[in-house]
């Protein structure tokens, strides 16, 4: 599979369930996080985009729904999970990349919620 197009369902996917978290949470920290994993999502499509889009939003809102059921403990544990995810993509696949390294520091910062 294409790494851009990876990275743009993922992004669809990480806008979703940080969608459902600030939904969930209303927390600043939340919210800022949804507004960057749009942008991302937004920063891929210009290089590809999918009908599977929004159905793998969509989808991983409703996950993001049903995990922040267990608790903001769990939630915390996941986000720190799927962004580490996240960050070893990016290293991996697009190496020394200006715009990437953007999203990373970004990734990185989401980290810490």
């Amino acid at each position: 599979m294409d790494k851009y197009y990876f990275a743009l369902l993922g992004e669809a996917g990480a806008a979703g369930i940080a969608k459902a978290f600030y939904v969930r949470f209303k927390k600043v920290e939340l919210r800022k996080a949804y507004e960057q994993e749009t942008t991302h999502w937004e920063y891929f499509r210009k290089f590809r985009r999918s009908s599977l889009e929004y159905p793998v939003y969509y989808v991983l809102f409703i996950t993001g729904i049903l995990i922040s059921l267990l608790g903001f403990g769990v939630t915390k544990r996941a986000i720190r999970r799927l962004e580490k995810a996240a960050i070893n993509f990016y290293v991996r696949n697009f190496p020394g990349d200006k715009d990437i390294e953007a999203i990373l520091e970004q990734e990185r910062e989401h980290m810490r919620i």
